[in-house]
């Protein structure tokens, strides 16, 4: 006779009261029942059965093939990793949740460009080249120090207390945007939002990355470059009505109001996912982070036991000064420094006089066009970054960039010729896919996995405090470079930087497909 113990994952069992004050159950597919030896049967009783989940974790790990000789007959309950398809399932809803704030964060991101000549008319600044300017450069701003806060927050707080924050001020944001009446309202309104987007570029790759399978982290990490992809082609698409001859100039107010529905849709569905089981683990927390465990992967990590897993958040003393995070605190902000320096979003920003050069006439046609080559590439990263891996995707995606900024300098170099539209157009639009097969997702994703759990609040925080930086220093310099140098050359120059990106992928970064957050840890640190 099979003789199962108490599990959390079988109907009507009472688990656990003691500390949850609940009954906890789970599809029974989590579990396996194994035929018990004789002495096993003769000596099962209710008061030997374990009552929580660690105990049971400790039993798993003893009775495991692993590491029993004789655990082939078995010793009663076995709680394995689920694997696969199942593993996957588990984790798509509180991924899916996590990816709102992306949504939200391209969303905001896009919004204002075909917004703002319409809503600089409204608040009354529509001569003031300035006053607009600060329209956009606001939300960047607040991007930088929240970015650099967020890490900590999260520490402390945790990611899902954190992400809820986030939601508070981008839909608070979007609601003083769509009401603003003059421009001290808007700039309050974008910097909130600026607050939400910071927070969210942080806390949803580290929540996707702590809450994936080992073996589906790549697939699961780049849902957040595809849901910020997303909110930037929905801003756009909801900007069209504004190029239209019978335009309704107070349209902006209800794309702002748009806005507000992923940040409120991320606050209320946040009430529904579990909380990051590395961040319980660092606040001591194990029979909580085991019961995670169960509920996403079948069966507890075992971390608990680790002395590696009872870390608690460094501080930023320790996470600047040991040498055992150096390599990390190199890999991940430089990553960001050479990706913005590549010139994404220069090019984004010279792709409509381009596509004007090559007959599309739109802007904002031409604006929804990139953003769909760019879903596209980042659509077909999902499917090979736990497949080929991060490190080849991210080389060969900064070398295809180099090839491409070549050939737009060649044809801004040559603008007479007769190839130069369609040199430009092939460019641009390669340039865009190839960014969003690599370049564009592989930097969030890495940032989420080579720094050890007791620094990857601040560890990230300094990846993306590099990533706003530089973002805004390339968008406050690239017309004056242009004007200065000559678009031929700045475009030689992001060439230049994306092979140095190219050089340092292949040299410096390490591969992460299929390994779990403490051996990439231990393989940063030398170990």
């Amino acid at each position: 006779a099979c003789v199962p113990r108490a599990s959390p994952f079988t109907p009507g069992v009472a688990f656990d009261r003691s500390v949850r004050g609940r009954v906890t159950r789970a599809p029974a597919r989590a579990v396996m029942f194994v035929k018990p030896t004789r002495r096993a049967a003769s000596n099962t009783s209710s008061s030997m059965m374990p009552t929580t989940i660690h105990q049971r974790s400790a039993l798993t790990r003893a009775s495991s093939p692993s590491s029993s000789p004789d655990a082939g007959e078995g010793d009663g309950l076995v709680l394995r990793k689920l694997e696969g398809r199942a593993a996957l399932a588990r984790a798509v809803f509180p991924v899916a949740v996590a990816c709102l704030g992306g949504v939200s964060f391209g969303y905001h991101l896009g919004a204002v460009n075909p917004a703002l000549e319409h809503l600089a008319r409204d608040i009354g600044v529509a001569a003031d080249v300035g006053a607009k300017a600060s329209v956009v450069s606001s939300l960047l701003f607040a991007c930088i120090f929240s970015a650099f806060a967020a890490g900590g927050m999260a520490d402390r707080f945790g990611r899902k207390a954190t992400l809820t924050l986030a939601a508070a001020a981008l839909g608070v944001g979007s609601a003083a945007c769509a009401s603003a009446t003059g421009l001290s309202a808007m700039l309050l309104g974008r910097a909130l939002a600026g607050v939400g987007v910071g927070i969210v570029s942080i806390l949803v790759p580290m929540y996707i990355s702590e809450v994936s399978p080992d073996e589906h982290r790549g697939v699961l990490g780049s849902a957040n470059q595809l849901s910020i992809g997303a909110g930037i082609l929905c801003a756009m698409v909801a900007g069209l009505p504004l190029q239209s001859a019978t335009v309704n100039p107070t349209w902006w107010r209800t794309m702002f109001w748009i806005a507000s529905v992923p940040a409120i849709a991320l606050g209320a569905l946040l009430r529904t996912v579990p909380e990051s089981p590395a961040w319980l683990r660092s606040r001591g927390k194990f029979q909580e982070a085991d019961d995670v465990d169960v509920r996403l992967f079948g069966a507890p990590s075992g971390e608990s036991a680790n002395a590696t897993g009872a870390k608690t958040a460094a501080s930023w003393a320790d996470t600047l000064r040991n040498r055992n995070n150096r390599r990390a605190i190199l890999t991940g902000p430089t990553l960001f420094l050479i990706q913005q320096f590549a010139g994404i979003n220069a090019i984004i920003y010279f792709s409509t006089s381009i596509f004007e050069g090559a007959g599309v006439q739109s802007g904002v046609l031409a604006s929804v066009l990139v953003c769909v080559v760019n879903i596209l590439g980042s659509v077909i990263a999902t499917g090979l970054l736990d497949k080929m891996g991060r490190k080849p995707l991210l080389a060969y995606s900064f070398l295809g960039m180099t090839a491409c900024c070549l050939g737009l300098a060649a044809s801004a170099a040559f603008p007479a010729s007769a190839l130069a539209p369609s040199l430009s157009l092939v460019a641009v639009v390669g340039y865009v896919f190839i960014f969003g097969m690599g370049a564009g997702p592989v930097p969030g994703l890495l940032s989420s996995e080579i720094f050890a759990p007791a620094v990857r609040g601040k560890g990230m925080s300094l990846c993306f405090l590099s990533h706003w930086l530089f973002n805004f220093f390339i968008g406050q310099g690239f017309l004056p470079a242009v004007e200065s140098f000559g678009a031929s050359a700045v475009y030689a120059f992001f060439a230049a930087f994306s092979f140095i990106g190219y050089v340092f992928a292949q040299t410096y970064v390490i591969e992460t497909k299929g390994k779990s957050l403490e051996q990439i840890s231990a393989e940063m640190n030398g170990k």
